[in-house]
């Protein structure tokens, strides 16, 4: 807080925690004389937070009647096909069965080609070093 001296108006730069003791007397630094501490400014208004206007409730909405809607009529189920049946859906069952065969034989793929590079390790070690590491992980190597 910036005092004055009242007598040879000398500012002094006093810390708050310093003034905390309003009836303690003040002595000027330049002149020496001794005078009670000024009262402190008013503290500024804080400026208003802007403050939206009220909102206005909606208007209640007003529900139309709905159209009445007509029974819907219970569409007829598709047959089975029947084995002599050569219709595009009927092909559905064979696609099925030709998917599972190409599940099949993919896995059945893979566990040939993994069982072969057990066998053949020290081939596959001598044409790519690094799976070596990999067959000292799985205890072949």
């Amino acid at each position: 807080m910036l005092i004055e001296c009242p007598k040879c108006e000398a500012g002094f730069e006093v810390p708050e925690r310093l003034l905390r003791d309003r009836a303690r007397p003040l002595r000027c630094g330049q002149c020496g004389t001794v005078f009670p501490m000024p009262e402190p400014p008013a503290p500024e208004p804080e400026p208003t937070a802007f403050r939206a206007p009220e909102p206005t409730p909606p208007a209640p909405v007003v529900a139309e009647p709905r159209p009445e809607r007509a029974p819907l009529a219970e569409e007829p189920r598709p047959e089975p096909p029947s084995a002599d049946d050569t219709s595009p859906e009927a092909a559905t069952g064979s696609a099925s069965r030709g998917l599972r065969a190409a599940w099949v034989a993919s896995i059945a793929l893979l566990l040939g080609g993994g069982l072969a590079a057990i066998i053949k390790r020290d081939a596959v070690m001598e044409a790519w070093p690094p799976a070596a590491r990999l067959f000292a992980v799985l205890g072949l190597g």
